[in-house]
């Protein structure tokens, strides 16, 4: 069941993505001077601090009446009325410093037809005077004005459990479990926020064909047969000297947090176009953290007849040889081709990555390994495994005991890993390796 939502709500700059972050205690939001940052409704579950387990869907939406340099007022000011009717609470945000202007007095005339609750929050009183100030916002009768100080911490606390008071009692969900963190990555326009919507099933990500439209990396709960996900959806990742102005860097850089915080990543190709240096750098990325992940053919549904998958799948193989374990699948998100298959896949390699091998089936993989390809003579010194053992998972990770690590090559754990794989363990996810040199009279497994 879903959980109620907590809209935040209010005109360009007046610290609404500030007091999403703070409520959250993380930074989730993009927080820039520039007008416009936030389009898509970015939403995050806020946990009750003190007292009953309470949960709320808590989502900051984009600036009312802004001038989008894109040209997308129409689908941003889409997005914030869909989170104004979907509310349980709005918090209305005005700016204390600059006080109450005659777009404040319009979006407040807004919110009173809609004739939801709404908790009028004053923001940036960073000072007891500025406090006292805030009590000027009464003139737009939405109720007492809530002070708060992003900058200064003051009165965060206090808010969050004043927004609870006002909510509903959350419904229990029938999923169960940890939720699992899934992030979609991939190159600008390859579909990302359109498979997301499906996933979702309604529009919460804008899809437009102009380029780096999503800039936050966009959490949004669901269930899966019986299970707690969480799909974020992700700026495109683009070239480096590509990157212009403080919010494609950021939100580029919350891309790649959004990878490191998931449990599986679904890389996205277009299918429209060939592999390329960001593909390659979005691979390395994904080996680099070692979290599973499905290399996803988008877009199908306008090459069928042109392209078939046994043929782009092996060219696909072929440009990104080094990820050959990973499983590879083609859908449509506009069409809800194989969507739910990916889904069940996803789930899969979840499962897979919390698998533990027993140090003794390590051993016997580690032995066979070391039988068909000995490790790398390096300046007449040849590397020695003593011993190893699964000391993690999720991702699944094998501590190797060596006698010089150097010796020890990438390319020789790439074989390791391939040994494991073939013989049935871990086939399709990344495998960590720890390399340690073992200290003289150290024992095994110390």
């Amino acid at each position: 069941m879903p959980l109620p939502v907590v809209a935040i709500v209010g005109r360009p700059n007046v610290g609404k993505s500030s007091l999403f972050n703070a409520l959250l205690r993380s930074r989730i939001s993009i927080v820039d001077p520039t007008p416009g940052v936030t389009r898509d409704r970015v939403s995050v579950e806020l946990r009750e601090v003190r007292g009953r387990d309470r949960r709320c869907e808590l989502v900051d939406t984009g600036g009312i009446g802004v001038v989008d340099a894109q040209g997308l007022e129409a689908e941003v000011e889409a997005q914030i009325e869909v989170a104004l009717r979907g509310a349980a609470l709005l918090l209305f945000v005005v700016d204390v410093q600059e006080g109450l202007t005659g777009a404040d007095r319009e979006i407040a005339q807004r919110l009173r037809k809609l004739g939801k609750p709404v908790l009028l929050v004053a923001n940036k009183a960073d000072t007891r005077a500025l406090e006292t100030t805030a009590a000027e916002a009464w003139e737009i009768a939405l109720g007492d004005p809530f002070p708060v100080s992003t900058v200064a911490s003051r009165n965060i606390g206090d808010l969050r459990e004043r927004i609870f008071e006002l909510l509903p009692e959350a419904p229990e969900s029938e999923a169960t479990g940890e939720a699992v963190r899934i992030a979609i990555v991939g190159r600008m326009n390859a579909g990302k926020s359109t498979l997301v919507n499906r996933i979702v099933g309604e529009s919460r990500m804008i899809v437009s064909e102009v380029p780096g439209t999503t800039r936050d990396a966009v959490d949004l709960p669901f269930d899966h047969k019986g299970r707690r996900c969480i799909v974020v959806d992700t700026a495109g990742l683009r070239k480096e000297r590509s990157v212009s102005g403080s919010p494609d860097f950021y939100g580029q850089a919350r891309a790649e947090r959004a990878i490191r915080r998931s449990d599986v990543v679904l890389f996205l190709i277009d299918s429209l176009h060939e592999i390329g240096r960001i593909e390659h750098t979005i691979g390395s990325r994904l080996l680099e953290s070692s979290r599973p992940f499905v290399i996803v053919l988008t877009k199908w549904d306008l090459v069928e007849g042109k392209k078939d998958f046994e043929t782009f799948g092996a060219y696909v193989r072929d440009r990104l040889a080094y990820l050959t374990f990973a499983p590879i699948i083609c859908l449509s998100a506009q069409d809800d081709v194989r969507v739910q298959e990916t889904l069940d896949l996803v789930l899969s390699l979840h499962e897979e990555a919390g698998r533990r091998l027993s140090t003794g089936e390590i051993m016997r993989l580690i032995k066979d390994a070391i039988e068909r390809r000995s490790p790398p003579v390096k300046g007449g010194r040849t590397g020695k495994i003593f011993y190893a053992a699964q000391v993690d998972v999720r991702p699944p990770t094998i501590v190797l005991f060596v006698n010089e690590a150097r010796l020890v090559s990438q390319p020789y754990l790439r074989w390791i890993g391939n040994v494991i794989r073939d013989a049935g363990a871990f086939e399709e996810i990344p495998i960590r390796f720890l390399v340690r040199e073992r200290v003289k009279n150290q024992k095994p497994g110390e």
